[in-house]
């Protein structure tokens, strides 16, 4: 009995073990299994909030972008809110501006984003844009993304032109006269022709880094039996001095809104103003006042004609759809009982910050029957500008532009070039169409 229990307990002992490394690695497997399963869920728990997390930013990242579309294109106010484009560049509410706008239900169910944009400067400003995506359980995730956006501030295409002529087929012609132009260039798209016994000098302007006083053609120079003071020469048939480029490159006249409906238009602040005439009632105007002053702005819907002796002093600027003509006729003849005669003149002040000026849609002549002619602001017509004859001085503090223009036995001409009195009078800054990015910053 002795036996067999000895020999139960010997065949025992291998089960036993047997039954302890099964328990030990069915207990392994159970653990491996658990922490398996652990990491699946972790690693899906992770998956999902980094999905969430990278559509709530996409979905704030679509708000920036969004903004930045307004800032380039949105010209109108249809949609609800400003007209972006306009807003951010526009003086003088562009330096405080802001504006917002929400989107809700968008790119995903329970998906929406709030967009403001905060301006530090005209063309500078910070957007703001916060997504946020709601859950079914109620929960809701966020994403705030910053960026900071400019639009670069274009150098003026004519600057230091105290003379210029955008034509590209047209001259800028002097002849007989002696003109002195201070602080800036003489400029044509074309060619420049002095002749007759002229006798020009171009002035650089000490207070600048930049050398003035030069004469530019993108055409030819031409100088017969005249005198050329300046200090640079730069064309297709002559390259003296200090130029950059020999011819210099070809620069459109820039454009002036006379009249679009867009408020800062002319017309339209001159109807603001209640100054808009028609060519007729601007002419009863000069006729019932032979000195007359004229406020910021005035704008004529057609010709301006200045004759029998008429003053005008414009405290801003003048502006016509059509020519201008000042001193071509010696008499006016309102009727058979009326009429008078004399040399006219003309007068325009300046006031800082503001236009300042003598502008056309069509062509602007000043003729023989005038007295002495002081403009402080800019001469400008998109036609032809034609100076003959002066018998006075006329003295220019600002510059004068134009399509085609001839000087012509002009005894005592200066211009002074002022960059700021042209930039005033061409309209808002010109600012690059392209919306750049400075700063992108992501917070939670």
């Amino acid at each position: 009995m002795i036996k067999d229990y000895l020999s139960a307990e010997k065949k025992s002992k291998p089960l036993n073990f047997i039954s302890l490394v099964a328990l030990v690695a069915l207990s392994l497997l159970l653990l491996l299994g658990i922490y398996f399963v652990t990491f699946v869920i972790t690693e899906f728990k992770m998956s999902k909030s980094y999905n969430l997390a990278a559509k709530t930013y996409y979905l704030a990242e679509a708000g920036i972008n969004e903004a930045i579309w307004k800032l380039q294109n949105d010209d109108t106010i249809a949609d609800g809110d400003d007209a972006w484009k306009n807003k951010f560049v526009t003086e003088p509410d562009c330096n405080t501006w802001q504006a917002s706008f929400e989107k809700t239900g968008i790119l995903c169910e329970g998906c929406s984003y709030t967009v403001t944009i905060y301006n530090s400067s005209c063309a500078r400003g910070e957007i703001i844009s916060t997504a946020k995506v709601t859950l079914p359980s109620g929960k809701t995730t966020q994403r705030i993304v910053k960026t900071k956006v400019f639009k670069a501030l274009n150098p003026s295409p004519v600057e230091d032109s105290a003379v210029f002529t955008g034509g590209p087929s047209e001259d800028m012609a002097i002849r007989s006269s002696l003109l002195n132009v201070y602080n800036g260039n003489l400029f044509s798209n074309n060619n420049i022709i002095i002749r007759n016994g002229s006798t020009i000098n171009i002035y650089d302007d000490s207070n600048t880094p930049d050398l003035e006083g030069k004469i530019l053609a993108a055409g030819n120079i031409t100088i017969l039996a005249s005198t050329l003071n300046t200090t640079a020469r730069c064309a297709k048939n002559v390259c003296q001095g200090s130029c950059e480029k020999c011819p210099a490159d070809s620069v459109s006249m820039p454009m002036i809104d006379f009249d679009s409906a867009d408020p800062n238009s002319y017309k339209s602040k001159a109807q603001v103003a209640g100054t808009v005439y028609t060519s007729a009632e601007f002419e009863d105007l000069m006729w019932n006042n032979q000195n007359l002053t004229l406020g910021e702005i005035t704008y004529v819907t057609g010709p301006i004609e200045l004759k029998g002796g008429q003053d005008i002093t414009v405290n801003g600027v003048l502006v016509a759809d059509g020519s201008i003509t000042i001193g071509e006729k010696l008499s006016w003849t309102k009727s058979k009982t009326e009429s008078r005669s004399g040399n006219s003149k003309i007068t325009i002040n300046h006031t800082p910050g503001k236009p300042a000026g003598l502008l056309t849609k069509n062509s602007l002549s000043v003729g023989s029957y005038t007295s002495q002619i002081n403009i402080v602001g800019l001469v400008y017509a998109i036609g032809k500008l034609d100076l003959v004859s002066l018998p006075e001085s006329l003295t220019i503090t600002g510059g004068m532009m134009a399509r085609k223009i001839s000087i012509i036995s002009v005894a005592a001409g200066v211009t002074t070039y002022d960059n700021t009195i042209v930039n005033e009078a061409i309209g808002n800054p010109i600012y690059s169409p392209v919306v750049t990015v400075e700063h992108w910053e992501e917070t939670y």
